[in-house]
């Protein structure tokens, strides 16, 4: 399955897991969505790009002021760039706040699972009712946008060490060639040496198998994965497996909700790893 010909099905999930599982990352790339739209909209108004000679040029910019925006994630410090005639500020943050929240949220998501493409970044554009953006601006700011997602995906591990990692897979509608399939959506978190969770890595696949596990969890130690001690999830052998190849030094442990998934309670408790002081 090509990843760049899928396109998520409206409703999904994953922009919570997100929330919920790695707010900083959420929040930061919100922040950055947002801000290459601003500064499109405003190159727009100026008729030229910053710092850019042309005959076309009707202002320029001023400096910028800031503005806290709150939204699912927390709070997101922006950048409003400030004109040197007249004044600028975008209606969708002022008209719009929480269907622009959401709809950056549902990008970004999006983007950090597929990648940027072009097409995503206009129907946010549109979403947010700025449509005088031009081709070129749209190609600039997905790719610059696509950049900064795959910094995300690709960043070293190095806030460890993760002694507790979970890792599931989230079912995904998308539609595909016109018609709507399950893809699945490989799911690390952990908590790093500072006691926040982080998303360690995502990655799609066209099915839930030991080989793509096996893939997945290579790619996380490649970049740095250590230090972990308790993994939690599901029962899938293939994932077991992956687990006891990949990370031979760490505990297993089954998730309690896969067992309510089944209508099973355990009626045992695990065992702590370090005893109480």
């Amino acid at each position: 399955m090509a990843v760049g010909d899928i396109v998520p099905v409206p409703g999904g999930r994953l922009e919570d897991v997100l929330a919920s599982a790695s707010p900083d990352l959420l929040r930061e790339m919100i922040r950055g969505f947002a801000q290459q739209m601003m500064d499109a909209e405003v190159d727009q108004l100026c008729g030229a790009g910053y710092g850019e000679v042309s005959p076309e040029r009707v202002n320029s910019r001023n400096g910028y002021r800031r503005r806290e925006w709150d939204t699912r994630a927390g709070t997101v410090d922006l950048a409003i760039p400030k004109l040197r005639q007249g004044s600028y500020y975008p209606e969708w943050l002022l008209e719009r706040r929480r269907r622009a929240e959401r709809a950056l949220a549902t990008v970004v998501a999006t983007s950090y699972l597929l990648g940027v493409s072009t097409r995503r970044v206009e129907k946010l554009a549109e979403s947010l009712g700025v449509t005088k953006l031009s081709k070129s601006q749209v190609s600039v700011m997905a790719a610059e946008l696509d950049e900064m997602v795959a910094g995300f995906r690709s960043r070293p591990l190095d806030a460890g060490p993760y002694v507790f990692m979970w890792i599931d897979a989230l079912t995904q509608k998308v539609r595909e060639g016109g018609r709507t399939v399950n893809v699945h959506a490989l799911i690390a978190t952990g908590v790093n040496a500072g006691g926040h969770r982080e998303i360690l890595g995502l990655e799609v696949t066209s099915s839930e198998d030991g080989a793509g596990w096996l893939a997945f969890l290579r790619g996380l130690s490649a970049r740095g994965l250590s230090g972990v001690q308790l993994v939690t999830s599901d029962a899938h052998p293939g994932l077991i497996d992956a687990i006891a190849a990949v990370l031979p030094g760490a505990s297993w442990q089954r998730c309690r909700a896969h067992y309510a998934d089944l209508g099973i309670m355990p009626t045992w408790r695990p065992e702590p790893l370090v005893a109480a002081a």
